[in-house]
């Protein structure tokens, strides 16, 4: 099943995407997807993004990159819907996309030894960093927090096997990232166990599982769209 949020004449919605129609949730209503403006499928309490979990991305950031995944946080406030735009700091020179899988927690907890239990779904992040300000700082968050930096959605896959879908993410029409989740260093149930060892997990947290290799430099007018085999296709546009 395939949840999402929406705007349409003003007023917000929930729904469920189905037969390329979108029907809400309440009142079954049906709803054109081309005539509503998509919503973040989640509003996360926190963002957790899960670093270097592809040993090919760990081998093009050599200079960056730790020895096992880790863990960083991402500001809540970055969340940025389907078709949203994604806003280019002046700040930083070197701001680049990563498509990655996301874990949608519907049920929080702290040493999760089952976390199948623990998820809602799937989504499409692109866990947009500063890659220059990521380099300069110790610590990582400043660089992924910026307005804007995580566009999310369009949908929450409820039913879907996660552990070898393609990832696939291109820029203007051009191929940059196109990867397995089955390549992943910790899936991504071993993600949420991983995370809620250091943390507690709440309701609607949402888990960036990590980026392949392929990560790239954005540019003012660029089209970004991650597709994740299941989920669907997570458009967005750069601007300076």
């Amino acid at each position: 099943m395939k949840l999402l949020k929406f705007k349409h004449n003003g007023k917000f919605y929930s729904g469920i995407f189905k037969n390329n129609s979108i029907i809400e949730e309440k009142t079954r209503k049906e709803f054109d997807p081309e005539k509503i403006i998509f919503l973040p499928p989640v509003n996360p309490p926190k963002i957790i993004c899960i670093g270097f979990n592809y040993r090919k991305h760990r081998d093009e950031l050599k200079d960056l990159a730790t020895r096992e995944p880790t863990i960083t946080l991402k500001a809540a406030c970055s969340i940025l819907p389907h078709k949203g735009t994604i806003i280019l700091p002046q700040k930083s020179d070197d701001v680049q996309h990563e498509s990655e899988l996301g874990v949608v927690i519907k049920k929080g907890g702290y040493r999760i030894k089952n976390p199948i239990k623990h998820i809602l779904g799937y989504t499409i992040v692109n866990d947009v960093t500063a890659r220059d300000i990521e380099r300069k700082m110790i610590q990582w968050s400043a660089s992924k927090s910026f307005p804007t930096f995580c566009p999310c959605g369009p949908f929450i896959e409820t039913d879907i096997n996660p552990d070898n879908l393609e990832i696939l993410c291109k820029v203007n029409g051009e191929i940059r990232q196109n990867a397995k989740t089955c390549q992943m260093i910790y899936s991504p149930e071993e993600c949420v166990k991983f995370v809620s060892k250091f943390m507690e997990l709440q309701k609607g947290d949402l888990i960036a599982t990590g980026t392949p290799q392929g990560v790239g430099k954005l540019e003012n007018g660029n089209v970004i769209e991650i597709k994740i085999e299941g989920i669907g296709m997570l458009k967005n546009f750069a601007v300076k």
